[in-house]
């Protein structure tokens, strides 16, 4: 059956095949009209099902506060499903964050978290702050001004004219560093270049947006062990606000309640080093377009100092039905210690793809929880990506799919244009039996895929 829908980049990106038409689903599971089943090991397009696909608690949710009130005028009205779930929302963030907001998704909460941040400026009367740094490798929405702030050349270049040029760092990818260089050394250059930047632009910067793990751009990435603690210094000393990018990483996926938490050793516990907190994807498990920003008090207490609200907003912005949901998926979370569990069978999860670098093509594994990541390389030894035009990783999921297998592809990799990767982000409801299957079916796939480059 052919679609209706008009052909993108990410949706039904080809306008000569013929897609699988999927009907329902029901844990891990999806499956099409034709009654083939599909292991969702990429979690929609990407790491949204936390919870699974067909959950009656949540379903249930939806339909009731739909009967119930489903959208108000919020300019002359609160309710009271909202305030209970934002209580609830600031109580499952880190220590310090008081006040959320919600939206529809992980593009708006990225612009929202920056308009916060713009705003926590110019109410200490800072007018020469317009300047958002992110990092090359990195993204964090598709609007205009996230794909500005983002560094994914395969989603940003097409509309580079639109463009203001918000500033942009080396990402922290220790696995493709320079020969030679340690850890240690590698850390200290990204450090220095983050000091030079902020020297170059004195009283200019806003915020800094960074994942805690990297996505689609690099594949499950995530930073050194003190890297954060260190930017977050030289933020602190100049009153440059971090955002952490948590609409991927947030709700559990990583095995902690948000990826920001992994890199806070050297915090009292409890604290992070972000001061906001953009969320969506696993927000909702996919029940809702959801997304939300989380503030810390340091943030919220300025604004309210000022005497001015927070200049944003949008029709769907705290609505009733989004709360309900979000509630839903939270009790759910919580019940079945879903945090807990990403963290363990993720990592076993890791070590069966640990046990994948016996495959000629797989050159690294990482992540975190159910948030991992495989980069292939034509050569091990010198980590030397496959010509993009074999197009590597498209391979493997065409090889999957085929399998019933759903699988994550994306390149850029290797300086922003080449290098293939997955990023692996199933529902942390998986099963033992589902880790199994992803794991045999994903080896024939990256063979079958390698085979079909000599064939």
């Amino acid at each position: 059956m052919r679609t209706r829908v008009i052909n993108s980049q990410l949706i039904c990106a080809d306008y000569e095949a013929e897609y699988p038409m999927v009907v329902r689903g029901e844990g891990a599971w999806l499956f099409d009209s034709e009654g083939k089943r599909y292991l969702d090991a990429s979690g929609c397009t990407a790491a949204v099902t936390h919870i699974g696909h067909g959950v009656n608690e949540v379903a249930s949710a939806l339909a009731e506060q739909a009967r119930t009130l489903a959208v108000h005028p919020t300019h002359v009205f609160h309710t009271p499903v909202l305030e209970a779930y934002l209580e609830r929302l600031c109580a499952f963030a880190p220590e310090g964050f008081d006040r959320g907001w919600t939206i529809s998704g992980g593009t708006e909460a990225i612009e929202n978290a920056v308009k916060l941040a713009y705003q926590y400026h110019r109410a200490k009367g800072r007018r020469t702050r317009t300047k958002i740094v992110g990092r090359w490798g990195s993204y964090h929405g598709n609007s205009l001004l996230a794909l500005d702030v983002g560094g994914m050349r395969a989603r940003r270049s097409f509309y580079t004219d639109l463009m203001v040029d918000h500033l942009h760092l080396s990402p922290c990818f220790a696995w493709r560093r320079p020969e030679g260089q340690s850890e240690g050394e590698y850390e200290d250059g990204l450090i220095a270049e983050f000091e030079a930047m902020v020297a170059a632009h004195p009283d200019e910067i806003i915020a800094l947006v960074t994942e805690p793990f990297v996505g689609a751009a690099l594949g499950a990435v995530g930073a050194t062990p003190t890297y954060f603690e260190r930017m977050a210094e030289i933020c602190r000393a100049h009153d440059i606000l971090m955002i952490s990018d948590e609409v991927m990483t947030g709700f559990g996926r990583t095995g902690k309640n948000f990826g920001c938490e992994h890199f806070a050793s050297g915090l009292p516990e409890g604290q992070v080093h972000a001061d906001i907190l953009a969320c969506a994807k696993g927000i909702s498990g996919g029940y809702l377009p959801l997304g939300a920003i989380l503030a810390h008090a340091r943030v919220t207490e300025v604004l309210r100092e000022s005497g001015e609200p927070f200049w944003s907003g949008q029709t769907y912005a705290c609505i009733p039905l989004a709360a309900a949901v979000g509630h839903a998926v939270l009790d759910y979370i919580e019940t079945h210690d879903l945090v807990a569990r990403a963290a363990t069978v993720g990592a076993r999860l890791r070590e069966d793809f640990e046990g994948l670098r016996e495959l000629e093509a797989v050159g690294d594994v990482r992540g975190a929880g159910l948030f991992l990541g495989i980069e292939f390389v034509a050569e091990r030894a010198s980590k030397a990506p496959f010509d993009p035009a074999l197009r590597f990783a498209k391979r493997v999921q065409g090889e999957a799919l085929r399998r019933g297998l759903v699988t994550y592809a994306c390149r850029g990799t290797v300086e922003l244009t080449r290098g293939d990767h997955m990023l692996f982000a199933p529902p942390l409801v998986l099963e033992d039996e589902d880790r199994a299957f992803l794991v045999t079916q994903l080896r024939e796939a990256i063979a079958a895929a390698h085979a079909s480059l000599s064939a």
